[in-house]
């Protein structure tokens, strides 16, 4: 079984079975595959989303480069916030913005930066809005068409024009 179809085998499971779900993403190879699937169980789970949530930081934290690192904590940010553990997702928040501001190439940057905009916006509209400031400032439209369409549709999401992504579903 590849780390993608546990990932999604975990997240399936999380919504009914989180005990289940939470060995099924212990189990995974992969640090990105294993943080995503944590955080599924971190959202849905009744017993410890905290430390659920810290547990998918640490598999974020082994990932082989740093927009891997931070980029992943997209979805550990949206399960606390989506689990009104808005303080903690705002520290969750804080440590992946440290990190993706300094990746390279710029191109990486800005699609780090865009998945924790996404996060953001489940903190609330106050978080988002830092956010596309920093991504703003870190990441020039000139420097990459990714950087471009960043900053495009960032600025279209806090104009409410579209809407943040669904983490879990």
């Amino acid at each position: 079984m590849s780390a993608t179809s546990e990932r999604d085998s975990s997240g399936r499971l999380a919504k009914t079975d989180p005990k289940n779900a939470l060995a099924t993403a212990r189990k995974i190879n992969d640090p990105w595959f294993r943080a995503q699937a944590l955080s599924w169980v971190a959202r849905f789970t009744d017993d410890s989303p905290v430390q659920i949530a810290a547990e998918a930081a640490k598999a974020a934290a082994k990932c082989g480069d740093d927009y891997k690192k931070s980029a992943v904590r997209a979805w550990e940010i949206a399960a606390l916030a989506e689990r009104e553990l808005k303080d903690e997702a705002r520290e969750s928040l804080r440590d992946a913005l440290e990190l993706a501001k300094k990746i390279n190439p710029s191109s990486s940057r800005s699609e780090a930066l865009t998945l924790l905009l996404h996060a953001a916006f489940r903190v609330d509209a106050e978080e988002a809005t830092a956010v596309y400031r920093i991504l703003t400032s870190v990441c020039s439209v000139e420097e990459h068409w990714r950087c471009q369409r960043a900053v495009r549709d960032g600025g279209l999401l806090l104009a409410g024009e579209l809407s943040p992504r669904a983490f879990f579903w």
